[in-house]
């Protein structure tokens, strides 16, 4: 999309929008920090210089300063953006404004009560939208991964959905209709085995990539909630629960059963993943990310796809899907927290959102804005689906647990060198002795 386009439509209504609709910013973000003169803001980026996303956010910082005035001093920090905040959180933070995912906010800012609750922000107008506010543009279900300890902390921009990637050219069937449980699906990865293909890949090696299929089997016949609560059991007797058990025959059946690409417990990222991308196994279960990823790599005319993880029938409305949001952060002493939440709302309106979404190639918080290809699927899954947190939220609120204890019992269950019985077995018991040791 032509950002001059942008710039010239929205000048023409967002400025005053801008001036007056969101005079009242002060409230909850940078409340607790010195009055800033609202002219300018500093922002730190997870984005790294030269990524998709930190050229489309580049480009509405530009739009933002020529329609408003305000400059936006920015620095591309990377990842580690929280890291190198979080020294400077007790007095007047380096940055008004960060953006990252909900885990490492709770971990390293709502901890200690330095992140801002943007509940109010919500009730901001939208540039150039008449009647329009922040809140009736994000849809509850995106707000819902942003929160903690109930505050709206994150205030969710772009969401990242996970499920079963695969080359819609070479499972045209399953364009027409997808299967309804895990039965139904099992049956088309035997039939890639019948025909000697691989049907998964899997990069062992990274333990998150391998706990992807313990947990949404337990998801999947539990429903959202349910893998959490077994992780949250100091005495650990949850684990040996029939559908926690069966979960684990399930993993185990896929590793000796030979479903994985060959390799895939031996080799390193991103081999195996690059196998499947060039036409090598069927299916990837992966976050939406994985298009923009591979598409260097990918065989020629490659079709990404998805499908929902399916499910047993879980309990509530729609199919369970993993997702994980990035978002707005505003630290509680922001000095310019007023300017910043200017800069948000302004972030928010469908012009910019198309922007981005074009630019980043990936899918945002707004469900009216048109998504790559690529990116379809996993758009309608989240649209018509229930979102969850990535992991039933057990990485983020139990790390060292999910670090010492589930993932080396799990890496050696997903790769055949445990039972699915004895892994239940000694999950249940040295989950129970993490809880007596960590309380």
């Amino acid at each position: 999309m032509n950002r001059r386009w942008i710039r010239r439509t929205a000048a023409m209504c967002a400025a005053g929008a801008l001036t007056l609709g969101l005079g009242g910013c002060a409230g909850a973000a940078g409340g607790g920090g010195a009055a800033g003169s609202g002219k300018e803001l500093t922002y730190w980026s997870m984005w790294k210089e030269g990524e998709p996303q930190q050229k489309a956010l580049s480009a509405a910082i530009e739009d933002f300063t020529a329609e408003t005035g305000i400059k936006v001093k920015v620095q591309w920090q990377g990842r580690d953006v929280l890291k190198k905040l979080q020294p400077t959180l007790r007095g007047v933070p380096a940055a008004d404004l960060i953006d990252r995912n909900l885990p490492q906010v709770k971990s390293m800012m709502v901890s200690t009560n330095s992140a801002a609750d943007l509940w109010d922000v919500l009730k901001e107008p939208i540039p150039g939208e008449s009647g329009k506010t922040v809140g009736d543009v994000v849809p509850e279900k995106y707000l819902e991964l942003g929160k903690a300890d109930g505050k709206q902390v994150v205030l969710p921009y772009a969401v990242v959905a996970g499920g079963l990637w695969y080359d819609g050219k070479s499972f045209p069937a399953l364009g027409r209709k997808s299967p309804k449980n895990w039965d139904a699906f099992r049956a088309t990865l035997d039939a890639e085995k019948e025909a000697g293909r691989a049907p998964l890949a899997l990069d062992a090696d990274i333990p998150d990539y391998s706990a992807y299929w313990y947990s949404n089997f337990v998801v999947a016949a539990k429903g959202p909630g349910s893998f959490h609560r077994a992780a949250a059991d100091k005495t650990g007797k949850l684990w040996k629960e029939p559908a926690y058990v069966k979960a684990a025959e399930r993993v185990s059946s896929l590793a000796k059963g030979g479903y994985f690409a060959d390799g895939y417990d031996a080799s390193k990222f991103p081999a195996i993943q690059q196998k499947w991308a060039t036409g090598k196994a069927g299916f990837l279960l992966m976050g939406s990310w994985i298009a923009g990823e591979t598409k260097p790599y990918a065989k020629s005319g490659f079709d990404f796809k998805m499908l929902p993880f399916p499910t047993d029938g879980a309990p509530g409305a729609g199919t369970p899907v993993e997702a994980t949001t990035f978002g707005w952060v505003v630290p509680s002493k922001a000095k310019q927290g007023e300017a910043a939440r200017k800069f948000v709302a302004f972030l928010y309106s469908k012009q910019q959102m198309q922007a981005y979404a074009d630019e980043a190639q990936g899918i945002v918080a707004r469900e009216d804005i048109t998504v790559a290809p690529a990116m379809a699927d996993a758009a309608k899954s989240l649209k018509e689906n229930t979102p969850y947190h990535t992991f039933d939220g057990v990485d983020m609120d139990f790390a060292e647990w999910w670090t010492k204890t589930f993932h080396p019992l799990h890496t050696r269950l997903v790769t055949g060198k445990i039972s699915a019985q004895d892994f239940s077995d000694q999950l249940a018991a040295q989950s129970a002795d993490h809880w007596k040791r960590t309380g």
